[in-house]
């Protein structure tokens, strides 16, 4: 298929989906985004620090057992998916990014500790996200500038600074990575496709969510992307545009400094404008020095606040 075609169809079904509940959820929110620092406290505020971006692809599984190894050695940023896996292997996250404005990702985090870990949210997350949540909180506004309801949104908060979504929650958890100055920036767990038997962690909450009952569901969604093995593998439209959007990230984006990228997911669809090296090469490579993350983040956000 056309890729034009397909990131104006995943535009126009997210208008259709979600412009009325974007507004509803921040009005809602107003209180807590008035309490609460926005994501542009974190401007640079980990720079030269190894950052983790952990997702909850089926490739997880085979890695996450590394990833002890880098606590207290990395800024671990992980996706709200993949956040009740990384608990039930003692591992508690720097961040929990999340993206969805909808009610069903509170999933994720009923029954999941959250003291110690902070939550990068969008100002429309919605509400009893916020409920369950008993870490601290950072907002962010959605840079989404050919969307009019989140650009009015957005001019409504301007203190609370921007991530730019791509699609996937990923998208802004590189972002967090990025802006705040992370290198260099790993990633672990991001398949963009289905490489296996099943579409997410088996210790996360999508666990038994069953290949063919997503490929019969979303028959009229499914198209083909190259692994980075060279095979064919079946994907989401929409995880086809995100890999599009980190195509376009990696090379557009830039800061002061060069930023390596590297995927350790060992799997999926992401291959290009980064190395690829397996997580527990790229632990014993780069994070070898102890660092506070929790002291240096609680310094910037309560200077902020």
């Amino acid at each position: 298929m056309n890729r034009d075609s397909n990131i104006q169809e995943v535009k126009s079904a997210t208008l259709l989906r979600f412009n009325e509940l974007w507004k509803q959820n921040f009005r809602a929110n107003q209180s807590a985004i008035k309490r609460n620092p926005g994501v542009a406290s974190l401007k640079n505020k980990l720079k030269n620090l190894p950052g983790i971006v952990i997702g909850a692809g089926p490739s997880l599984d085979k890695n996450i057992r590394f990833l002890g190894q880098a606590k207290d050695k990395a800024v671990l940023i992980a996706s709200d998916a993949a956040l009740k896996p990384l608990l039930a292997h003692g591992i508690a996250p720097s961040f929990v990014v999340c993206l969805d404005p909808q009610e069903d990702i509170t999933k994720f985090f009923k029954g999941a500790p959250s003291r110690g870990t902070t939550l990068v949210a969008p100002s429309i997350i919605h509400p009893q996200v916020l409920d369950l949540w008993e870490g601290s909180v950072v907002f962010y506004s959605k840079f989404a500038p050919d969307i009019a309801t989140l650009t009015q949104i957005q001019q409504q908060a301007p203190h609370l600074g921007h991530l730019t979504p791509g699609g996937t929650v990923l998208s802004v958890a590189y972002d967090l990575a990025f802006q705040s100055g992370t290198d260099p920036i790993l990633f672990v767990g991001q398949d963009l496709s289905y490489p296996q038997k099943k579409t997410h962690s088996r210790e996360g909450e999508n666990a038994d969510e069953q290949l063919d009952a997503t490929f019969s569901r979303q028959q009229e969604n499914i198209v083909l992307e190259t692994d980075i093995n060279g095979r064919k593998l079946p994907t989401l439209k929409a995880m086809s545009v995100s890999k599009q959007w980190f195509n376009w990230a990696f090379t557009t984006w830039k800061r002061e400094g060069a930023v390596e990228i590297i995927n350790c997911s060992e799997a999926g669809i992401l291959t290009d404008h980064c190395r690829l090296m397996p997580l527990s090469e790229a632990i014993y490579k780069y994070c070898r020095k102890k660092i506070n993350v929790a002291w240096t983040l609680k310094k910037a956000l309560n200077r902020k606040r």
